[in-house]
């Protein structure tokens, strides 16, 4: 008898909204953009080759149209799923020793994805600094192992600055 062909499934793409805080001033999300999760290429919304960002929830629609390949993925979504809190990411990696709620880890993976939309060469010492810090969050290990030195703590941060730099050179806001 013939062997029937394995058949894999195609990936379920779906649209996720990620809310972002830059300012430790602010409470909660100061902006928005939504993502394509569920392949093995996570992108965000972008248009023009820049990725779209709105100031509140109630654009997401608006900043779908503007990408007709991630519109075909179907409506926005209305809750956020993820919140990358740049401003405590960058506290913590400063100043703590230990992340237990996972901010670093899941501001490092946001990132990784819109520096890539960006389309940008990442400095191959941050590239290295931001894989390794990843993996090692990933393993759970505390950020008092992690961070040995202070210098190392810094390194992280101007890695992480440069890719929230890149991301914005490369932005479109929606405000209305």
């Amino acid at each position: 008898m013939p062997e029937l062909p394995v058949l894999h499934p195609r990936a379920h793409e779906e649209l996720i909204l990620i809310g972002f805080r830059v300012d430790a001033g602010h409470d909660g999300p100061q902006f928005y953009t939504l993502l394509a999760v569920g392949s093995d290429n996570e992108r965000p919304v972008a248009s023009d080759g820049r990725v779209v960002f709105f100031v509140h929830p109630g654009l997401a629609a608006r900043a779908l149209a503007l990408d007709p390949s991630m519109a075909r993925l179907g409506p926005p979504p209305e809750g956020i799923e993820t919140f990358c809190d740049v401003a405590e990411a960058l506290y913590r990696v400063n100043s703590q020793q230990a992340d237990p709620d996972g901010v670093i880890l899941d501001c490092l993976l946001v990132l990784d994805d819109l520096v890539r939309a960006t389309k940008l060469h990442m400095p191959d010492r941050y590239q290295g600094i931001l894989t390794e810090l990843v993996a090692r969050l990933t393993e759970g290990a505390p950020l008092r192992t992690i961070f040995t030195n202070q210098s190392l703590r810094e390194h992280v941060e101007d890695a992480l600055l440069w890719c929230v730099g890149a991301v914005a050179v490369k932005a479109r806001m929606l405000t209305q």
